[in-house]
């Protein structure tokens, strides 16, 4: 995974240790997005379409009036 920071987050650098700070809110939208990219990656392995799969999902949770 490759991360772009701004260059004021680097605290430590040598050859062989890069030590930064990482805002939290930042590492919990890169984590967000690394679990979106995996099941993105799990529907295209299954070959399903991920929009029709929505629109399945969607349908079988639609509420559906009291008959009465």
């Amino acid at each position: 995974m490759i991360v772009t920071l701004p260059k004021e987050a680097l605290k430590y650098l040598d050859d062989k240790i890069i030590k930064v700070e990482i805002d939290e809110n930042l590492l919990k939208e890169e984590k967000k997005m690394l679990r979106i990219k995996k099941a993105k990656g799990i529907l295209a392995k299954n070959q399903i379409d991920g929009l029709k799969y929505q629109k399945k999902i969607r349908k079988e949770y639609q509420r559906k009036p009291d008959a009465k």
